[in-house]
C-alpha cells in the first residue's frame, strides 16, 4: 500500500468505526434561510448582507442539549460550521471583528461547542472555509463565485492575493490548533496545502 494511503487509513481508522455523526451547517445565513450560497446566488453586497449580525442572537443556540441528543442517538462524532464562505466565524478572534462576539448574541459559540460535545464524549471537527468573500485581498470580479464577480467597478487590480494567504494562516492558526488535533490531523498541515493549492491556480 502506498505510504500516504496507510498513513491515511491509520489516522481516519476511528472515523470510519465511527460511522455515524452530525454536521451542523450554520452562520448568519441562516436568517435569510435561503442556504448558505444566498450572499453568491443571490449576489448580495456585503454592505446588504453585513447587517445580519445585528438580528444574530443565537437565542436558540443550546449545543449542551444536542450533545445529549446526539449522545443519546448513538453519534460518535459532531462539526460545527466555524466560518463559510461568507467570512463571518462563530469564535472569538482579534484577527477579525466580523465575529459572534460582535454580533447581538455576543457569544464564542465554537467554544460553547466544543465544551458541550467533549462534556459528552464526543469527538469534534471544524468545517473553516478557505474561501472569504469578505476579505479585501479575495478575488472579487470574474472569480466563479463572488457575489460581486459581475462588477466590473470591483476589479482585482488592487487585491494582494499573498497578502489574503497570510490572513488564510493566521486565522486558522489560531482558531484551530487545539481543536483539530481530535482527529488527529494536523491543521497547519491542512491549511498551508489550501494555501498551496490557491496559489496554484491564481499563477
Amino acid at each position: 500500500m502506498n505510504k500516504v494511503i496507510e498513513e491515511r487509513t491509520k489516522r481516519t481508522e476511528w472515523y470510519r468505526d465511527a460511522r455515524f455523526g452530525m454536521f451542523i451547517h450554520w452562520g448568519l445565513y441562516a436568517i435569510p434561510a435561503r442556504g448558505e450560497w444566498v450572499r453568491s446566488v443571490e449576489q448580495i453586497p456585503h454592505e446588504d448582507y453585513c447587517h445580519l449580525t445585528e438580528e444574530f442572537t443565537a437565542e436558540n443556540y443550546n449545543p449542551r442539549e444536542w450533545a445529549r441528543l446526539a449522545k443519546k442517538a448513538g453519534m460518535k462524532y459532531a462539526v460545527l460550521t466555524a466560518k463559510h464562505h461568507d467570512g463571518f466565524c462563530l469564535f472569538d478572534t482579534k484577527l477579525t471583528d466580523y465575529n459572534s462576539m460582535n454580533a447581538a448574541c455576543h457569544k464564542d459559540l465554537v467554544k460553547e461547542f466544543l465544551e458541550a460535545f467533549r462534556a459528552e464524549g464526543i469527538k469534534v471537527g471544524l468545517y473553516f472555509s478557505i474561501i472569504d468573500w469578505r476579505h479585501p485581498d479575495f478575488p472579487h470580479y470574474g472569480d466563479m463565485h463572488h457575489p460581486m464577480r459581475n462588477h466590473p467597478e470591483c476589479s482585482n487590480e488592487n487585491r494582494d492575493f499573498d497578502r489574503y494567504l497570510d490572513a488564510l494562516r493566521q486565522i486558522g492558526y489560531h482558531g484551530f490548533l487545539t481543536i483539530e488535533r481530535e482527529i488527529q490531523t494536523d491543521p497547519r498541515a491542512d491549511i498551508q496545502l489550501a494555501v498551496d493549492f490557491l496559489k496554484s491556480k491564481m499563477k
